[in-house]
């Protein structure tokens, strides 16, 4: 199983087994199979066959091989994308990385043309990603109107399937198909022991900035504000979460996975995470150019996935408040991620 693992295109399915080990025990228990690959068509008891379809040692548990065995047999056509993915991605690293390095020094000319290559490349892929997503919704629309409501009954028929060509835009769909699909590392730096350092002292850096945040507050407590309107608002939410002690690492494994997501929503200027030094208790605030941009972020599938999870973790409901700060407040508001200090 080895051997597969390590064929061309078969990586992806390594950053799959990743994503759906919450508890990073290096197998795959039926409750993670079910969270992860639950697709609202196929029923539990199709997917508990499906399970233990995948699991050919009979041990209750997958593994990365046993993953890797089972979607190798049914790649077909998507063995070459896959490895395409691979290829894309090494590419994606190097260029970013020779840009970082040598874009400053380069005359405005050579500048241009990078950022006009850079945007380009966005586009591309971007109109690909609004092909990929039409018929993706269309294959799971076309299934949910084939299989009957109740667990166990029959499918209704067979699938047919019509693909249609999607209009090509500059953006196509790129931030709907983001939200909706779980995050995925295959062009970023694996988290190791060093790398979570380094993401645990941004979090500090930002919650020094939250601790400083009145400081940025430009309030004359005489002279009123006189205002148009309040449509340059910003949102400042603040999520209280109790957490059982036994569940603080399979907690802090999807936080983690939520807070990598959020972060790069446009609308997001700032996130921290707070924990307190003696208890399981976290305090998550999470600052967005303006409520709409709370609200669909709130509505988006990671957003649900997370306040999902959490009924397995937390000791009772998680506590919300929310408050609307105008924009004008505050000097900077250039997005900034930082993650879990200790109170």
């Amino acid at each position: 199983m080895a051997s597969i693992e390590k064929e061309k295109g078969m990586s992806i399915f390594l950053d799959v087994f990743r994503r759906a080990d919450k508890n990073d025990d290096n197998c795959l228990s039926w409750d993670e199979f079910r969270s992860f690959f639950t697709d609202g068509v196929l029923t539990s008891s199709e997917l508990d066959t499906l399970f233990h379809e995948i699991d050919t040692h009979n041990t209750t548990n997958i593994d990365t091989g046993e993953l890797c065995t089972y979607f190798s047999k049914h790649l077909g056509p998507y063995r070459e994308i896959f490895a395409a993915l691979e290829d894309i991605n090494s590419s994606v690293s190097t260029a970013l990385q020779t840009t970082a390095t040598e874009y400053p020094e380069k005359n405005f000319q050579d500048q241009f043309c990078v950022r006009f290559l850079l945007k380009e490349v966005q586009t591309q892929l971007a109109a690909l990603l609004g092909t990929i997503g039409a018929a993706s919704d269309h294959l799971e629309e076309e299934a949910v109107k084939n299989s009957d409501d109740d667990e166990g009954n029959t499918r209704s028929g067979q699938t047919q399937v019509h693909f249609d060509e999607p209009p090509v835009s500059t953006k196509a769909g790129w931030l709907a198909r983001r939200a909706k699909r779980q995050l995925s590392t295959q062009t970023s730096i694996p988290f190791d022991s060093a790398s979570m350092n380094a993401f645990f002292t941004q979090v500090n850096r930002l919650q020094e900035m939250l601790d400083k945040l009145e400081n940025r507050v430009t309030l004359d407590p005489v002279d009123e504000e006189i205002v148009k309107d309040d449509s340059n608002m910003l949102m400042l939410v603040a999520r209280k979460l109790c957490v059982l002690e036994s569940e603080d690492k399979p907690f802090r494994s999807t936080l983690r996975t939520y807070v990598e997501a959020a972060a790069k929503n446009d609308g997001c200027l700032n996130l921290s995470v707070r924990s307190y030094s003696g208890t399981s208790n976290f305090v998550l605030y999470e600052m967005w150019d303006s409520e709409e941009s709370w609200k669909n972020h709130f509505g988006s599938n990671v957003s649900k996935a997370f306040r999902h999870s959490n009924v397995d973790h937390l000791e009772k409901p998680e506590e919300m408040s929310n408050l609307a700060i105008p924009a004008s407040w505050i000097s900077d508001s250039s997005p900034t991620c930082v993650i879990s200090g200790t109170a």
